[in-house]
């Protein structure tokens, strides 16, 4: 595939863009975020996650995705800021359904905790743009469900929202 830059998600014909407020600092957010297997704990459809490349933690490095029903994808990392922001560009996928696609996961300080901001921006396939709406809902339901898996999981954790 070939590789989004993050300007590019802003302007993707095919956006999804879900918030969600979680119980715990940014940085303990940014932590989950980080850790590829913590990934198949909390959010739906992930069965595997793994770091493909000896660099890891950092703009460049690359991880190896699957995902139950869209495949298989291969991502590299746009933006590493801990406590701020996750963001990669998909380079490969087994996934019939996207030509091009990234992922921004911005995360901000507030009351009761971190606001965490996904943005999906992708270029479909013609497989893809008649199931667009419908991945569009499948992807909302997901980061909703994943975001209440999330919620729980740090409380569980006791992680300080300080």
């Amino acid at each position: 595939m070939e590789p989004m830059t993050l300007a590019e998600l802003d302007t993707a014909p095919f956006r999804v863009t879900q918030s969600v407020t979680l119980p715990a600092t940014p940085d303990a957010v940014f932590a989950e975020l980080a850790d590829p297997v913590r990934w198949t704990d909390w959010f739906p459809l992930m069965r595997r996650a793994e770091w493909t490349t000896e660099t890891t933690a950092t703009v460049g490095a690359e991880r190896r995705v699957g995902m139950r029903v869209f495949g298989v994808f291969v991502e590299r990392m746009l933006a590493w800021e801990p406590g701020k922001r996750f963001a990669f560009t998909m380079v490969g996928s087994s996934s019939p359904f996207v030509a091009r696609m990234g992922e921004d996961w911005q995360l901000s300080r507030e009351a009761g905790g971190t606001r965490l901001d996904w943005i999906v921006g992708a270029y479909p396939t013609l497989v893809g743009k008649p199931a667009a709406p419908v991945l569009a809902a499948v992807l909302r339901r997901m980061f909703r469900q994943g975001g209440g898996n999330l919620a729980r999981m740090l409380k569980q954790r006791g992680t300080q929202v300080a």
